[in-house]
C-alpha cells in the first residue's frame, strides 16, 4: 500500500505540469483563434472561410497540446502515432462519399465565386448564401426554405450570382397588338420606365426599350432599367405596374389568346 501511495505521491508532479500544458495549451489556442478571427474580420474575408480557419487552428492546436500533455505522462509517441493513423483513416473511410464535395468546398472557399450573403440562382432555386461549410453550401430562399447544396454539384453546373456587382438589370417583355404605332409604344413605355422610384438615373442606365421579335400574336418588347441590387424586387413590381398603367392611358391595347367557339347546327 506505501508503494503504491509512493508512486502516486511521485506521478503528482507531472500530472501537475501535464494540467498546466494543458490549461496554457488552451488559453493559447483562445487566443491565437480570437486573434486570427479579429484579423480575418477587419480583412474582410467571408464568414464561412474565416471558419474554416478558425476550426482549423482549433483541430491543429488541439492535435499538439494532446501530444504534448500525453508525452509528459510518459505515453508512447510511437503508439500515439499510430492512434492518429488509425482515427485518420477511420475518418476518411467515413467521408470517402464525400471527398468531391469536400474538394469542392475548398474551391468555393478559396476561388470566391460567392461569399456569404450573396444572392445566386442554383437551378430552380434561388436565395441568399447563409453558410458555405466543407461538404454543402446553405441557401435561405425567400419563402425563407433552407436549400442544403453539395458542393461538387455547385461546382459542375451554372450559378448565377447576382450579387457580384452592386447594380442589377431589370426586364420585362411587353407583348403589343400589331396595329399598334411602333415609335408612340415605345415613347410611352420609355417614360413609364423612366418614372420608376429607385431606379438609375446616370445616363450609363437609361431606359431600354427593344422590339425583340414578331410573335405568334403580338409584337414582343422588352423594357430594360437598371438599379441597386437592393431594390429589384420594388422596382420589378412598380415596372410591371407602371408599364400597364401607362399603357392603358394612351389606349395601347395587350393582346391576350382568344378562343372562337362556332356552333353549328346540324340538321
Amino acid at each position: 500500500m506505501d508503494d503504491f501511495l509512493k508512486k502516486i505521491y511521485d506521478f503528482l508532479p507531472t500530472l501537475a505540469i501535464a494540467l498546466v500544458i494543458l490549461a496554457v495549451g488552451i488559453l493559447i489556442t483562445i487566443l491565437i483563434a480570437h486573434i486570427a478571427k479579429k484579423g480575418m474580420k477587419r480583412s474582410k474575408i467571408d464568414p464561412s472561410l474565416a471558419n474554416f480557419f478558425v476550426r482549423l487552428i482549433w483541430i491543429l492546436c488541439s492535435v499538439m497540446i494532446g501530444i504534448a500533455v500525453l508525452t509528459q505522462l510518459g505515453v508512447s509517441t510511437t503508439g500515439l502515432i499510430a492512434f492518429f493513423s488509425a482515427g485518420l483513416a477511420a475518418v476518411a473511410l467515413a467521408l470517402k462519399d464525400h471527398i468531391a464535395d469536400i474538394a469542392s468546398g475548398i474551391v468555393i472557399l478559396f476561388t470566391r465565386p460567392f461569399v456569404t450573403g450573396d444572392f445566386i440562382a442554383f437551378g430552380n432555386f434561388k436565395g441568399y448564401v447563409e453558410k458555405i461549410d466543407m461538404i454543402h453550401t446553405k441557401i435561405r430562399t425567400y419563402d425563407l426554405t433552407e436549400v442544403i447544396i453539395p458542393n461538387s454539384k455547385i461546382t459542375t453546373a451554372e450559378v448565377d450570382n447576382y450579387s457580384s456587382k452592386p447594380e442589377i438589370r431589370v426586364e420585362i417583355d411587353i407583348p403589343i397588338g400589331y396595329n399598334a404605332d411602333i415609335d408612340k409604344t415605345k415613347q410611352v413605355l420609355f417614360d413609364a420606365a423612366s418614372a420608376v422610384d429607385k431606379t438609375l438615373k446616370d445616363e450609363r442606365y437609361t431606359p431600354q426599350i427593344r422590339l425583340e421579335r414578331y410573335g405568334e400574336s403580338a409584337l414582343e418588347f422588352k423594357v430594360r432599367c437598371w438599379c441597386n441590387f437592393e431594390d429589384y424586387w420594388p422596382v420589378y413590381y412598380s415596372l410591371t405596374e407602371g408599364l400597364k398603367k401607362a399603357l392603358d392611358e394612351n389606349n395601347i391595347p395587350i393582346p391576350y389568346n382568344q378562343l372562337d367557339v362556332h356552333i353549328v347546327d346540324q340538321p
